[in-house]
């Protein structure tokens, strides 16, 4: 009987110590290390080109590993094109002496412009709500503020959210008005050039001057095909994205810090990387985006509001750690530093 008692002593106090030790660490975690949950990500470089221009045909697919040097794509850009031009493709023959349909290539750009201003739409009135909200949210920040209970830079964020949705409003508005203004013209021309198709001899006779305006996009880096997101023959015009690439160097960490923490760290900052296999390495803080983002879905707690966090990317803090960090692109890791 005394032996009982002994044993349930013991594991009365061993079940104490490590309820007590838990505690411990957790305390000691929150008050002296800066904590944030990311993943290892590639760089991602959107394709953009230098003026308005017609995609003619693509040469990569989505996912497909490209080198430098490679051909990604041919367009023509819109200053080149001639009225000769636009009439031979509408009228159902491209400049290449391929045959089109004149109606359908119309309707395709018009569709393609009307789904992107009924987009722009959506995104309007959702930044509009967004922007509200800001606003009623900011006397409260500034009150808070004066009376010191979060700090100035809480209030300078929120002044940033502001004016980035206000630039960012303008800009969709602005993109509205150049979609409408291409859909008219491509509804004047219909009614101005004649259905009537030229002579398959007399378009290809042309062709070989039209070929010299043809020009192509040549990969700059290595990496793969993230998206396209202009189809062959659709206009792309210079302030949209054609394509986006995943570039397979460098390599970083979109980590995201809660609020709170914003004081404890800094562009700079040594941050120690634990990957999901329990291995360590180090990174370096080289950027943070001043607009809070949300939290990724799978690091958010689930029947509670949306976390915002404030997003940093940490890169490799050498040749060597990059190599190790290649091996767990797209998984999820924690990095913290203490916070003195």
């Amino acid at each position: 009987m005394k032996k009982k008692r002994q044993w349930d002593r013991i594991i009365y106090f061993v079940v104490f110590f490590l309820l007590l030790g838990s505690l411990a660490y957790f305390i000691f975690s929150r008050l002296f290390y800066v904590k944030a949950d990311g993943h290892i990500l590639y760089e991602n470089v959107n394709v953009r080109l230098l003026e308005d221009s017609r995609i003619i045909d693509y040469f990569v697919n989505v996912d497909d590993t490209i080198m430098i040097g490679d051909t990604l794509f041919s367009y023509v850009e819109s200053s080149d094109e001639t009225e000769s031009d636009v009439k031979l493709r509408m009228s159902g023959v491209s400049t290449t002496g391929r045959v089109q349909n004149n109606n359908d290539w119309i309707d395709r750009e018009i569709i393609s412009l009307e789904q992107k201003i009924n987009l722009n739409r959506v995104k309007i009135a959702e930044n509009q709500q967004l922007m509200a909200t800001y606003q009623k949210e900011l006397s409260t920040i500034k009150s808070q503020v004066q009376l010191g209970v979060i700090p100035q830079s809480h209030l300078q964020n929120k002044l940033n959210d502001i004016t980035r949705m206000d630039a960012e409003l303008k800009r969709l508005e602005g993109e509205i008005i150049e979609y409408q203004t291409t859909i008219d013209k491509l509804n004047s021309k219909r009614v101005e050039i004649p259905l009537e198709r030229p002579m398959l001899a007399e378009a290809e006779g042309r062709s070989s001057g039209d070929d010299n305006k043809l020009k192509f996009y040549i990969s700059p880096f290595e990496g793969s095909v993230n998206r396209i997101y202009t189809r062959p023959y659709e206009t792309c015009l210079k302030s949209e994205i054609s394509m986006s690439i995943h570039r397979t160097s460098p390599v970083f960490v979109r980590a995201y810090f809660e609020q709170s923490d914003i004081d404890h760290f800094n562009v700079g900052d040594r941050f120690e990387v634990e990957f999901p296999n329990g291995e360590t390495s180090h990174g370096i803080v080289q950027r943070f985006y001043y607009s809070t983002i949300p939290l990724p879905e799978e690091y958010q707690k689930r029947f509670e509001p949306t976390t915002r966090t404030i997003a940093g990317d940490i890169y490799p803090s050498d040749s060597i750690e990059e190599v190790k960090w290649k091996n767990y692109y797209k998984m999820g890791v924690q990095v913290k530093k203490f916070k003195y």
